[in-house]
């Protein structure tokens, strides 16, 4: 009989997985990946992306549900009842708070992009982007950016609902999400490939996203294709040692993150299928970052037929992916303060939103000094948690420990994974780390 100081599992096995994948979606890989893809010789950077969520983020978020499933508390609290049954240092619980604010960090990002897609959303539903030219486009984006109280406007909504989701928990909030949200995004995403199909030009989409041109790819394209793959899935971040407190006693974890990892690669793909031929097809190149999704694509859109209805779908998923993902980069936070801090959950769920929203407000200008300090902050806590994950349970927990948590596990993959977590992944990190920092030195 669980107490009230111990998270009740879900009830239903695939809950997890479907939740992890939500979140994994609302990430943003989508942002970048298209475009590398096409950049980067195609099969050959996806295949490298592929290899480093199967050797790395998989394996490390595996860790972190295992290690969540054990302490079932907040992340503060499982890692130090990991680190006192492995006989280690309470220290190591310092690695679930470090999660817990770069968690925040990312939250408050994906809180502005979420605001632009819905205005984007809106945008394009009423027309206001009807045959409008690239530099009409781009003009009202930055029109976006630079408006304050629609910014707040837009916020003083979404945050209240935001923070009601918290509050409600994983055992409701998340499960709503995986049983309602991801299957309505699975059905968006079907029709905007459709649509794609119908008006989109598919044979020099295909050409840049899946040719084989390995003259293109070099040691930056694997490394690029590396460092994609390193960020997908939302390990380091605390979402796995929250999520793995509500995960069934009985639940094959190692398949179960598998699964997610699939499930978030088939949407990356759907949706690249669904944008990239549409931007062919109006003559534009296929970039990276708020660019690409917030000019590039409402152009496409704005310029093809139905495109009012379609580019409504799309910026509609877009800001519920990210929606949905902020909820869940809210939650670590909000399980320290109730568990470590004996705070009552809806009050946390309450400050937490408020400091995600002021933190939003504060870097909303993406050129301010902020944004950049808030993005290298997320861009150097990530890779340490990473390290500092790998290390702990490759390095400090015995394998029996481990290895009871995934009992459910057949030995040979639970090898594998052990081998993966404790050589193949740490490696990867520290080369990632070493490439970030020299291909920073050399572009000052």
């Amino acid at each position: 009989m669980l107490d009230d100081n111990v998270p009740r599992p879900w009830q239903g096995q695939t809950t997890l997985v479907f939740a992890l994948a939500a979140v994994a979606v609302g990430l943003g890989n989508f942002f970048r990946l298209p475009y590398l893809m096409g950049e980067h010789g195609g099969a050959p950077f996806f295949i490298a992306y592929m290899l480093t969520v199967a050797s790395v983020s998989a394996p490390l978020l595996a860790a972190e549900v295992m290690l969540g499933s054990s302490g079932r508390g907040s992340p503060v609290g499982a890692l130090r009842w990991a680190a006192d049954q492995s006989g280690r240092s309470s220290y190591w619980s310092w690695l679930g708070g470090l999660q817990s604010g770069v968690a925040l960090l990312l939250a408050a990002k994906l809180l502005i992009l979420a605001l632009w897609a819905m205005d984007r959303a809106q945008l394009i539903n009423t027309g206001g982007l009807a045959s409008a030219s690239g530099v009409d486009v781009a003009e009202s984006f930055v029109e976006l950016a630079a408006d304050h109280n629609r910014f707040i406007m837009f916020a003083l909504w979404l945050m209240p609902l935001a923070a009601l989701l918290v509050a409600l928990g994983p055992a409701y909030a998340m499960g709503l999400i995986a049983w309602l949200g991801l299957p309505a995004m699975a059905v968006s995403c079907v029709g905007l490939m459709g649509y794609a199909l119908d008006y989109g030009n598919l044979q020099e989409a295909g050409e840049f996203l899946f040719a084989r041109n390995y003259d293109q790819f070099d040691l930056e394209s694997a490394m690029a294709g590396v460092i994609s793959g390193m960020y997908t899935l939302g390990a380091g971040l605390g979402i796995g040692l929250c999520f793995g407190g509500r995960a069934p006693t009985n639940l094959p974890l190692l398949r179960a993150v598998a699964a997610a990892a699939v499930i978030d690669t088939a949407f990356v793909l759907a949706i690249a299928i669904a944008v990239v031929p549409l931007l062919f097809e109006t003559n534009i190149a296929p970039s990276e970052g708020v660019a690409f999704v917030f000019v590039s694509i409402p152009y496409a859109y704005a310029n093809l037929p139905s495109g009012d209805i379609y580019g409504t779908i799309f910026f509609g998923l877009l800001a519920s992916a990210m929606v949905f993902a902020m909820v869940a980069l809210m939650e670590p936070a909000v399980m320290v303060m109730r568990k470590e801090w004996r705070w009552n959950r809806g009050a946390a769920a309450i400050a937490v939103s408020s400091f995600v929203f002021g933190l939003a407000l504060i870097m909303r200008d993406m050129n301010a000094p902020w944004g950049g300090v808030v993005s290298e902050l997320i861009d150097i806590g990530v890779p340490i948690s990473l390290l500092a994950l790998a290390l702990f349970v490759g390095w400090r927990m015995p394998r029996p420990i481990v290895r009871g948590e995934f009992f459910r596990e057949p030995r040979w993959l639970f090898l594998l994974w052990w081998e993966l977590v404790r050589i193949v992944t740490p490696a990867t990190v520290l080369a990632a780390m070493a490439w970030l920092l020299f291909f920073q030195s050399v572009e000052t």
